[in-house]
């Protein structure tokens, strides 16, 4: 049987390949790795019947739109499905028919599967061009007849059902509340300000809004540097959920700074100083390293820094509070010290989304979508699915937290308090 499955991969390749050499993997630490490849020989091993690479279908099909468009795979796969090797004597094709062929037509249902349930477009909206995509899949899964591919054929049309029907999120997960631990409010909860909200409570608001943003946030956006792109179409623009998040974060850093310089007296700043300081602190705890970034951009904003006499009266156990935090979030040695914190959370966390983004253009810009030979370079398709991969991990888990209706309004970001920031700015005393 090797020596048949050998010379059947090799057809396979070879009888779809342009190039002499299709496919290129590196065998280091006896794990075979994909490097590089022609189209035909990368649907091939996404589909191989003697392996299933978990690794390379997820990098496939996280980045396939950069060589192929949706239509194409479709197609591709479905060939993969009818097709048979060429040049194979009898004996070597009643093998195929009867102990390859098989396994093949169940790996492309199953890739099929996958790429609907994990990949497929993030719209809720079933627009013309992903229905007519839908329907061609639909129409290839209706004439499907064999028993032993009778039980994966119906899941796929489940699922081919839930995306025309325009559902986004097939698995999702939804916390329950009743572990959710007990809001920390203070008695009169009509006139709520800054300064009388638990800083614990204010984390977990603002890690609630928060995390709702980042779970809208689709694999497609951090693709091509589409955050980067301006909105030609006068509709919500490409990557609208990065932008958003990006909005969010620059409007906490406003706050913090609009909060402390709207103080005119300086006992008061000092103290609005230290509630920050605690509620990064509180942040941190929540694994919401979104907000503690947000928070320390503002304490440490020029107009912030050089209140020289308020950070004077800032008590040592703040300071002491808030050391830790900075060393943290150091740009030395590329942020090492927050990439190794990043690398151990274990979720719920919410991840500052910027240098994801600065990890992706890095890889964009520096790496060559093809290969000198003309093969696509899948290495790196394996960097930019494992940097997005890292982003969705972090979404798998919800936090399980009370939303505080009274509390959220206080703490909401509006333009009007971040417009007059400049003016309080300017009759601040240092």
């Amino acid at each position: 049987m090797d020596s048949l499955d050998k010379k059947l991969r090799s057809c396979s390749i070879s009888y779809h390949s342009e190039f002499s050499k299709p496919i290129v993997c590196d065998d280091g630490g006896g794990v075979e790795i994909v490097k590089a490849g022609n189209l035909a020989a990368l649907v091939d091993h996404l589909t191989r019947h003697d392996k299933l690479d978990a690794s390379f279908n997820r990098t496939f099909l996280t980045t396939y739109k950069y060589f192929i468009s949706t239509y194409e795979l479709i197609r591709l796969l479905i060939d993969r499905f009818d097709g048979t090797p060429p040049d194979l004597n009898p004996t070597q094709a009643a093998e195929w028919s009867n102990q390859i062929k098989p396994l093949v037509r169940l790996r492309v249902i199953n890739i099929f599967k996958q790429w609907l349930e994990s990949f497929w477009g993030d719209s809720s909206r079933c627009d013309a061009t992903a229905k007519q995509d839908l329907l061609e899949i639909k129409a290839f899964v209706y004439r499907i007849n064999d028993a032993s591919e009778a039980v994966a054929a119906r899941q796929l049309l489940s699922i081919i059902q839930c995306r025309l029907e325009g559902v986004v999120n097939i698995k999702t997960i939804q916390p329950s509340l009743s572990s959710a631990p007990k809001p920390i409010l203070p008695k009169k909860l009509n006139k709520l300000q800054f300064l009388k909200i638990d800083p614990k409570e204010i984390a977990r608001q603002l890690t609630i809004m928060e995390s709702s943003m980042f779970a809208k946030i689709q694999r497609s956006e951090l693709l091509n540097k589409s955050w980067q792109k301006k909105d030609t179409s006068g509709g919500p623009g490409p990557a609208p959920h990065i932008r958003a998040s990006i909005q969010y974060s620059n409007q906490v850093s406003n706050w913090v700074v609009a909060l402390i310089i709207g103080e005119s007296e300086l006992k008061k700043r000092t103290q609005v100083i230290g509630h920050f300081i605690n509620v990064a602190s509180a942040c941190h705890d929540l694994q919401n390293y979104s907000t503690v970034i947000s928070i320390l951009s503002g304490l440490e904003s020029a107009p912030i820094y050089r209140l020289s006499r308020t950070w004077a009266m800032v008590t040592e156990r703040s300071c002491n509070t808030l050391s830790p935090m900075q060393a943290m979030i150091s740009s030395t040695q590329n942020y090492n010290a927050y990439r190794e914190t990043i690398r151990a959370a274990v979720p719920p966390c919410i991840p500052f989304l910027g240098l994801f983004l600065k990890d992706l253009t890095f890889i964009e810009d520096g790496n060559p979508g093809l290969t000198p030979e003309g093969l696509i370079n899948v290495h790196k398709y394996t960097m930019l699915a494992s940097t997005i991969q890292d982003v969705q991990r972090f979404k798998e888990a919800p936090y399980c937290l009370q939303p505080v209706p009274s509390c959220k309004n206080t703490l909401q970001l509006n333009y009007s308090q971040l417009l007059s920031c400049t003016s309080c700015g300017q009759k601040a005393a240092s």
